[in-house]
């Protein structure tokens, strides 16, 4: 393998399973007689029908757009090329644990497939769900200032709700967006749209007198009411849970950033099929098992969730469980 890096910026790297690295045996002789030092590109021995796996890490000094190669060598020929594409960034604020959304890569390379755009990390993808359930992914979205608090806000709506949905961001901190998708009848989003409108901010107050905040902070008050009972002396109190206000704040004019994540689920109703209504045993004596089976299949396209219980007319009684079929 020959790694072509101008910038010195991708490494490869083989696992636990790549075979050992080995010089060829041919030594060549100078003039005078005397071997040559040993080639300096090692090979790898793969034998018929093994496999191995290499790592490829990028990492960038500058922010910009790279390419790299590693070339196959068998002997002196090389028989082929793969094509390594990275893109340095210095973003102010990213967001992480989102997977790569491939259906955006493959409809760009489509377009102009003399360029390879490096993958974007953007996609969520909640897979199949059943109607009525809800379902959750989280991922995190980072200050990478020193100085600069921010401001986010999620411009989602039903049946996706980001939590929090709005909130600040000191510098070098981290928050947990939770995602939570219901719907109530069959639907298929395909890779739908949300934004984020992210803004810088300054307090009206000293930083460190503001507390961290986002919409999901709540303080939990106990207040009196009308009611009381006869034989006590003091009205009875009610639980009052009530939203943190937002710090008073002013937003730094010119300075306005979005970013962008897909959404993708598959909600469809739950289908079962048995093969059996009524399980008729065979005459059994006393203190003997007698053992029957029948089948269960999940002809639907989501996770079937289901469990046993007694019947309200049984007089026999069995242990509750819980099991799922996919």
């Amino acid at each position: 393998l020959h790694l072509e890096d101008e910038h010195g910026v991708f490494f490869l790297k083989g696992r636990a399973s790549t075979p050992k690295v080995f010089h060829t045996e041919d030594v060549e002789e100078d003039s005078a007689g005397n071997e040559s030092k040993p080639p300096e590109k090692p090979f790898f021995l793969l034998r018929r029908g093994q496999s191995t796996k290499f790592d490829v890490t990028f990492k960038p000094t500058l922010p910009q757009r790279l390419e790299g190669k590693i070339g196959l060598l068998v002997g002196d020929i090389c028989m082929t090329r793969i094509e390594l594409v990275g893109e340095g960034h210095k973003d102010e604020f990213t967001l992480g644990g989102l997977k790569e959304d491939t259906q955006e890569r493959n409809a760009e390379c489509s377009l102009n497939k003399d360029i390879i755009d490096a993958v974007r990390v953007n996609h969520i993808q909640f897979g199949h769900c059943s109607v009525g359930k809800s379902c959750r992914r989280t991922f995190t979205i980072t200050n990478h200032t020193r100085t600069k608090v921010m401001r986010f806000e999620w411009e989602a709506d039903a049946p996706f709700q980001f939590s929090p949905k709005v909130g600040h961001l000191r510098p070098r901190r981290a928050k947990v967006i939770t995602v939570t998708f219901k719907s109530d009848v069959p639907v298929t989003f395909r890779r739908h749209l949300v934004r984020c409108k992210v803004v810088k901010i300054n307090f009206e107050l000293p930083r460190t007198k503001v507390p961290d905040w986002d919409d999901q902070m709540c303080i939990v008050k106990w207040k009196d009411t009308t009611r009381k009972d006869p034989a006590a002396r003091w009205p009875k109190k009610e639980k009052v849970v009530e939203t943190v206000p937002e710090p008073p704040h002013t937003v730094v004019k010119g300075i306005c950033q979005e970013a962008e994540v897909y959404l993708s689920a598959v909600v469809a109703y739950n289908q079962l099929k048995r093969n059996t209504i009524v399980i008729q045993l065979e005459d059994t004596l006393p203190f003997q098992t007698r053992t029957t089976t029948f089948r269960l299949c999940n002809t639907g396209k989501v996770a079937l969730e289901y469990f046993w219980e007694e019947a309200a007319d049984s007089e026999a009684v069995k242990p509750y469980s819980t099991a799922q079929t996919r």
